[in-house]
């Protein structure tokens, strides 16, 4: 395996690994951008364009290396719900058909079930 591809799915294991161990925190708000961003930074995950990871969903879609089809999605990626265009809600695919986010009743970041009724549009991939 190439060492730099290698770099990049240890950096997507480890804030995914990040995501997860924050499961069953409150968080102040019910964002899943800021939280998403917040694990790629304490990854030290680095932006494609060099930047810092965006808590906004329109402008983090912008920051991925590629957009996928969901059913596509590896553990680590990033779901998007919405357009492309304006996607309004993220969450980080853990695999199994589930994702971490914060919970938009609870505040909580909480592992969750994709369902017909809230089924991701893209995925994104950091690799």
């Amino acid at each position: 395996m190439d060492g730099l591809l290698s770099t990049h799915i240890n950096m997507q294991n480890n804030y995914l690994q990040l995501a997860l161990n924050k499961v069953g925190q409150t968080y102040n708000d019910r964002d899943s951008g800021r939280f998403v961003s917040q694990q790629l930074i304490h990854a030290k995950v680095p932006v494609n364009d060099g930047s810092r990871w965006s808590t906004d969903p329109e402008k983090l879609i912008d920051q991925m290396d590629h957009l996928l089809g969901v059913l596509q999605a590896t553990p680590g990626d990033i779901l998007f719900w919405g357009t492309q265009n304006k996607p309004y809600e993220i969450g980080i695919y853990v695999g199994g058909n589930h994702f971490i986010a914060v919970h938009r009743r609870t505040h909580q970041v909480r592992i969750q079930t994709l369902s017909k009724s809230w089924y991701p549009s893209i995925a994104g991939s950091i690799l």
